[in-house]
């Protein structure tokens, strides 16, 4: 029996925000060159467009950080897709619009405010950006080729079946089913069932009449149980734990203002914020990110080139890279060049940096003939690029005693603020910490579908490169710290030394918070644990998903072809690019396509969004899922 040939394709997107938005863009831009008519129908709960985390109605003070001319929803002439290139305003130029009022909608007062006071390298608030997606969203729409029809499900899926003639059925929760030809899930950030471990913290809050707060989106927490007052312990110095400070600070009513002496600022405190003591592994939070001096560009990799990249794993097959040996010395390579060029500059003038790059180029990672270039340029010892120092900055006495951990951790912020003001240019350190950024698209091309092979991307990417790739390049807007510092002065919070752990005391009733540093405890009754909680398909509470791993139509993806030495991820097990989920059998799911955070593993950093003008990774990759949906053989 011939397939079955029908009037139009039917598609469904069951996840309408970013990622989803980008398919539909994709598919509209696409449509043409599939020959058919194509009717696409999206399962969004939230708002379409925007989605769960970025949705309009979220408090105010969660803020982005990304500056606003780095950020879209749409490819450009950068763009190196099959598909045609349909530009779209950055988020920089959707605000210069709504200002100038010339986008012919009407949008809320705080948005039209907002947007008159953004430039290109603001931080914007997270609803602000949501009302950009939604935006980009009904633009998609209102620019649909006559061929394409959207039908909206403001739903929630519960699962994807084969029908009987090789459709796709989507069942949503209320029973209804779409039958549909293909599938694209772009679910994003999922909840997960809680560990034994949160599962304890849980019960001994609800036991003591205290608090726990299990890893989540922020804005989904109950803050409001936090009592004004009351002592809070919080896991984690990463972004989430910004976040919970902008709700229980500012968000409470608290204000910041500049300091006298016009150094950093002071906060004043509403009288409602609660107590709060923070720590992590490392003990300092995320590196703040510095002020752009870049525009919407990035520096082009000089080591970690596509043919650098394409040569390693032609020469590595099937077994994979070795990420330290193979792949290190060319991300570290690239670091430190721009940092050393950058502090050459600031010694001795632009030429003399121009030399040393010429030199510096010409000279392996921690080769000989590297440090005699440095030796020659006079880099002084303690201004060597150190990544021991750079990943633990503090020293065996910073953590004698309370008082020295105190003294450094705020001596560090302050430090760490003043760099990141001096400009992702103009400070060698900062220039050198954005190249981790810039580089992602080259760094996923080495990690990307197994490119590491299982024991060393276990112990090195999972184990050490992740961690500190995150500490170094995806921090918060150096305001953030600045704000942490006055909340420091202020007796609000209190930074905890490195290796905070908490246990439960069940004889005092409360949670225990200690540190590497002697004498460093605090006790509460109020547990965050300021993180998200990572991929993990047998954990996943997202139904779709959970659905079909029952069934054995997703697994988990695993690194290595010997069954005894293969590493597994929790993420979802997915084809190269167009990213068609594996079945535990080991077979792919043809009319399936599963995109961004539930295959974390698979892929690498699948968090980040749509940066204009870099080649991003991201429309790449809903291009592909686009056309493979629509039926396009690959050109």
């Amino acid at each position: 029996m011939g397939a079955i040939v029908r009037p139009e394709r039917r598609i469904g997107i069951v996840g309408v925000g970013p990622r989803g938005l980008s398919v539909l863009e994709r598919i509209a831009a696409n449509a043409a060159e599939s020959g058919g008519a194509a009717r696409v129908h999206l399962i969004e709960a939230r708002s379409f467009g925007s989605g769960d985390v970025w949705r309009t109605d979220q408090p105010p003070t969660l803020i982005m950080n990304i500056v606003a001319a780095q950020i879209t929803a749409y490819p450009d002439e950068t763009s190196e897709i099959d598909g045609p290139v349909r530009t779209g305003p950055s988020l920089y130029e959707w605000a210069a619009a709504v200002a100038a009022g010339t986008l012919g909608v009407e949008l809320p007062a705080d948005v039209r405010d907002e947007a008159a006071t953004v430039g290109a390298d603001s931080y914007c608030r997270r609803s602000f950006y949501g009302h950009y997606l939604e935006h980009a969203y009904r633009s998609t729409l209102a620019q649909l080729p006559p061929a394409v029809t959207v039908v909206e499900h403001r739903a929630v899926a519960a699962s994807v079946t084969d029908g009987a003639d090789g459709t796709q059925v989507v069942t949503l929760v209320d029973g209804r089913r779409i039958e549909v030809d293909e599938v694209v899930l772009a679910l994003g950030h999922s909840p997960h069932a809680l560990s034994d471990a949160a599962i304890a913290f849980e019960r001994f809050a609800a036991t003591v009449g205290g608090v726990y707060l299990p890893p989540g989106n922020p804005a989904d927490a109950d803050v409001d149980a936090i009592a004004p007052g009351a002592w809070v312990l919080v896991r984690g110095l990463g972004l989430c734990f910004f976040d919970y400070l902008s709700l229980l600070t500012e968000g409470r009513g608290g204000r910041y203002l500049p300091r006298p002496d016009g150094v950093g600022l002071e906060y004043v405190p509403s009288g409602c914020e609660p107590a709060i003591v923070v720590g992590s592994r490392r003990g300092v939070p995320l590196h703040a990110r510095a002020a752009n001096e870049k525009g919407d560009r990035r520096y082009e990799p000089v080591f970690i080139t596509e043919g650098a990249i394409a040569g390693l794993r032609a020469r590595a097959g099937v077994r994979g890279l070795d990420f330290r040996r193979d792949c290190w010395p060319l991300i570290a390579k690239e670091v430190e060049s721009v940092y050393y060029a950058r502090l050459v500059a600031e010694q001795f003038g632009e030429p003399d940096a121009a030399r040393f790059v010429a030199a510096d180029r010409a000279t392996a990672w921690g080769s000989p003939a590297e440090a005699a270039v440095r030796a020659e340029f006079r880099i002084p010892g303690e201004r060597r690029w150190d990544w021991e120092r750079i990943g633990r900055p503090w020293s065996d006495g910073d953590v004698t005693s309370v008082p020295a951990w105190q003294a450094f951790a705020r001596d560090y912020l302050v430090r760490d603020v003043a760099e990141a003001e001096r400009g992702n240019v103009g400070s060698p350190l900062k220039a050198g910490l954005d190249v981790l950024r810039d580089i992602r698209n080259e760094v996923r091309s080495l990690i990307n579908d197994g490119g590491i092979e299982a024991s060393s991307y276990a112990r090195d990417v999972e184990g050490w490169f992740n961690s500190l790739h995150a500490f170094l390049s995806i921090g918060p807007p150096s305001t953030r710290i600045a704000e942490l510092i006055a909340l420091i002065d202020a007796g609000v919070v209190r930074l905890a030394g490195p290796g905070f752990t908490v246990a439960v005391d069940h004889e005092r009733r409360v949670f225990v918070g200690t540190s590497a540093v002697p004498g460093d405890r605090a006790e509460s009754r109020v547990l965050i644990d300021a993180m998200l909680p990572r991929a993990d398909l047998d954990n996943t509470r997202n139904l779709v998903l959970a659905d079909l791993r029952h069934r054995g139509h997703v697994t988990a993806f695993a690194i290595g072809s010997h069954p005894e030495r293969r590493h597994r991820t929790g993420g979802v097990a997915v084809t190269a690019r167009p990213f068609r989920p594996i079945r535990a059998d080991g077979t792919f799911h043809p009319h399936r396509y599963v995109f961004g955070i539930p295959t974390e593993g698979a892929n690498w950093v699948t968090e980040t969004g749509i940066r204009p003008n870099v080649n991003s990774i991201t429309i790449r990759d809903s291009d592909a899922i686009a056309r493979a949906a629509l039926g396009i053989t690959r050109r």
